[in-house]
């Protein structure tokens, strides 16, 4: 008996298959320069259900007839058997590739992973064009054809706007909110909550900057939205004319209380009323629990200050979390009662969570929902321990 498949885990199988056939190096020929009437458009592909794929996806297709081909070049491909792969994405050291590949393919993958393709098609002269042709080709050299992935300075979307800015074929017009890399991301990630607070961890202060017009490229569909707003030299749009490929719709998810939120603010709340309870007796004293909450903040410290000092992610530099996630928890939650000044240590830190987390919420850097009366409730706990009565 032919056994069914589940169509949920078909698509996702396909889909491993299509990248590591894509992120192999492509040997294509191709051409020197463009015929007359080559045309050169920008493919938005909307995010997708795996983590890679949540913030969407920008590449270019170069159609010509004369030339006798249609081809997507993709900035977001990447090698999975590059030795310490893992390791090495966990130091910020991820390297991408440009790929070329036929459009029939580009196409596939979109449809198998239920992702929308929108197409723009760039209103360029043929001198335009070819000036684009020409740096297409220099980056699909061996040599140049890698580079050193960064999710918002250098991407697949940053890529494609730099080669227009290079040739001078765009004038960008962007009059979108005031909004910070951090609002920007989270649009796209709420829904994945464990991720959206991890995200939110990771992220330290440069994070919270206001974007530029040009900085909101790093988005995809932020990108597309730029070059409908977005002219030429000339005044006159950018984007000659604009189609759904793939009609698959998708919406940013909504604000609100996620299950995660839930989870820690129940853990507060129950924190608060142990507390309450607790510190009714004069013999109140730290307990295991303390021990534990110690340590799940100190390990949490430990893996940010680790991000921060000791990886090249940019965007982990001074994280305000470790002013309530403070690394040196881990250590007093092992050695714990051996050191006698543990009463002290936890009322002088528990003021030092209160203080970051105050600044937090004005402003300095918005500490993730999810933490917020955790942190605070453990703040005053451990500010408020005293040293049991004889």
């Amino acid at each position: 008996m032919v056994q069914r498949i589940n169509r949920r885990l078909l698509p996702g199988a396909l889909l491993a298959v299509l990248l590591m056939v894509v992120a192999l190096p492509s040997r294509a020929q191709l051409p020197d320069s463009l015929s007359a009437g080559a045309r050169i458009s920008v493919l938005t592909v909307n995010p997708g259900e795996a983590v890679y794929s949540l913030w969407g996806h920008t590449a270019l297709r170069v159609v010509d007839p004369g030339g006798g081909f249609d081809a997507v070049f993709n900035w977001g491909t990447f090698d999975p058997t590059r030795p310490w792969f893992v390791p090495r994405f966990a130091y910020g050291d991820m390297l991408y590739e440009l790929s070329v590949e036929p459009m029939a393919r580009f196409l596939s993958g979109a449809t198998l992973q239920e992702r929308g393709v929108v197409e723009q098609v760039l209103d360029l002269d043929p001198d335009e064009a070819q000036a684009m042709w020409v740096l297409l080709r220099e980056n699909m050299k061996p040599e140049n054809r890698a580079y050193a992935y960064d999710f918002v300075r250098d991407n697949c979307s940053t890529r494609i706007l730099d080669l227009l800015l290079t040739v001078g074929a765009i004038t960008i017009e962007d009059d979108g909110p005031d909004v910070t890399y951090r609002d920007m991301v989270d649009t796209y990630v709420h829904q994945a909550a464990w991720l959206d607070l991890g995200i939110h961890l990771a992220f330290g202060s440069p994070m919270d900057r206001e974007v530029t017009p040009r900085d909101r490229a790093f988005l995809p569909l932020e990108f597309e939205v730029m070059l409908d707003a977005s002219s030429k030299e000339d005044g006159e749009p950018i984007v000659s004319s604009k189609r759904t490929l793939l009609d698959i719709k998708w919406a940013p998810s909504l604000r609100g209380v996620n299950q995660v939120d839930w989870l820690f603010g129940g853990l507060g709340l129950l924190i608060l009323v142990f507390t309450a309870r607790t510190f009714r007796s004069p013999e109140a004293a730290p307990t295991k629990y303390d021990r534990f909450l110690m340590g799940f903040l100190g390990l949490a410290g430990f893996v940010l200050m680790l991000m921060w000092f000791a990886s090249m992610h940019w965007v982990s530099a001074w994280n305000m979390d470790l002013m309530w996630a403070l690394p040196t928890h881990l250590v007093v939650a092992v050695v714990w009662k051996r050191w006698t000044r543990l009463i002290p240590y936890m009322r002088v830190t528990g003021f030092i969570m209160l203080l970051g987390l105050a600044l937090q919420l004005i402003g300095v850097q918005p500490p993730p929902p999810a933490m917020i009366v955790f942190v605070l409730t453990i703040g005053l706990r451990f500010a408020l321990m005293r040293t049991p009565q004889a």
